[in-house]
């Protein structure tokens, strides 16, 4: 018996749990190994082993480490739970779904299952099930935690994109009754009843939206058949050429870096900006860059006077309303005969449309306005396919400009 099991069986369980919390994940995986060959029907060292290689990315051992934990504890209802959670990320939600029902058989008040019910209800499009779920969990919640304003979230993006706009909105309200000052559902609300709408999003809002995402904004881009990359190479490769590594490239709105791969060639050297520091630590692993920044867009580029040939901005437009700023600043950004390229969702209606899925939409004409008012000629505008919302096929415009 090693030094850890000097002490009980219990007390190495707590020391493992420590380690796990404090990422010391080897260590933590030693002892539990350690338990389980003095107790083989240990639940909890089998169920956190399960946890443990679920944080290094390994879903299909974790999910045969939990069912022996359910072996051991069939009763155990946080492992059904955690079960699902595996199941869900590997995309077998019916299953999933039949892992959370076994929990709160288990365990009625265990809120967690009933949000990640509403999580699996809504991915099979259940969503009179998932809210009824979502709306349990809540009642189990007596005080305001993340775990609740995320099922608001989540309810009231169920139902816009449902076509459900007034249910939605009554969901920002009650939101907003628990968070007066949040930001995002200020801006989604507006959104959605066309009251009280923003000339642009929010920084606040922005930093919201994609520190929540960045962790896997790429996987989930590719799952909406995401666009922007390719057709901003397009963009340039119609306009430019073939590339020649000699420009001063922005990358406006850069995210984790997807437009990099298109940019590069055509850099002497290649800057990044975003409103988003886990977006921007995330392209930085890339390793395309020769500087990145954390700041809001239209700030940085007043800042930036004449210091780019060419500017590129993929799906990054959509979070402004009125153009007439922005475009100021690129335009002040550009040197003579610069170029700025970039997609923007495509308004059918209005010339200014905020939606109810939270970005702004424009028409082709109020584009060129805004690119002449800035003192740029349009050299190209193209209407294109962005991406899937809800669903559905998102309408866009490719713009490419010229100072």
């Amino acid at each position: 018996m090693t030094e850890t099991f000097e002490a009980t069986i219990e007390q190495a369980m707590e020391r493992g749990l420590a380690l796990q919390r404090e990422g010391e994940l080897d260590a933590a995986d030693e002892i539990y190994q350690q338990i389980l060959e003095h107790e083989p029907g240990h639940a909890d060292a089998w169920h956190f082993r399960g946890l443990l290689a679920l944080s290094r990315g390994k879903k299909e051992e974790a999910l045969g480490l939990i069912g022996k934990a359910i072996e051991a504890a069939p009763e155990y209802a946080d492992a059904h739970n955690n079960r699902g959670n595996v199941l869900f990320l590997l995309e077998r939600y019916r299953e999933a779904l039949e892992a959370w029902r076994r929990a709160v058989e288990i365990r009625p008040d265990l809120a967690e299952a009933h949000f990640n019910l509403g999580r699996g209800f809504a991915a099979i499009d259940d969503v009179d099930q998932a809210l009824a779920a979502f709306r349990r969990g809540l009642e189990l919640y007596p005080e305001k935690k993340p775990e609740q304003l995320d099922a608001y979230r989540r309810m009231a993006s169920l139902l816009y994109s449902a076509d459900r706009v007034e249910e939605a909105a009554h969901v920002y309200r009650e939101w907003l009754a628990l968070e007066p000052d949040n930001d995002y559902a200020k801006h989604m609300l507006a959104s959605c009843t066309q009251q009280d709408v923003p000339e642009r999003a929010s920084d606040s809002f922005v930093r919201r939206v994609f520190n929540g995402f960045a962790k896997d904004f790429d996987e989930q881009l590719q799952r909406l058949q995401y666009q922007a990359p390719k057709l901003v190479a397009e963009g340039l490769k119609r306009v430019l050429g073939p590339p020649a590594g000699t420009l001063e490239v922005l990358d406006a709105g850069c995210g984790t870096g997807l437009c990099g791969p298109g940019l590069k060639p055509y850099a002497r050297r290649l800057v990044g900006v975003d409103l988003s520091s886990e977006m921007v630590k995330r392209a930085e692993g890339r390793g395309l860059y020769d500087e990145l920044a954390v700041e809001e867009l239209t700030a940085f580029l007043t800042g930036h006077r004449e210091g780019y040939d060419l500017i590129a901005s993929g799906d990054t437009v959509c979070y402004f309303g009125e153009l007439g700023p922005l475009m100021a600043a690129a335009a002040g950004a550009l040197r003579a005969g610069g170029h700025l390229v970039f997609t923007v969702e495509r308004s059918t209606g209005d010339p200014i449309h905020l939606n109810p899925h939270g970005r702004y939409s424009h028409t082709d004409v109020y584009v060129r306005e805004a690119l002449a008012g800035a003192g740029m000629t349009t050299v190209m505008i193209a209407a294109v396919f962005l991406r899937m919302e809800a669903k559905k096929p998102v309408a866009g415009l490719l713009v490419v400009a010229r100072r």
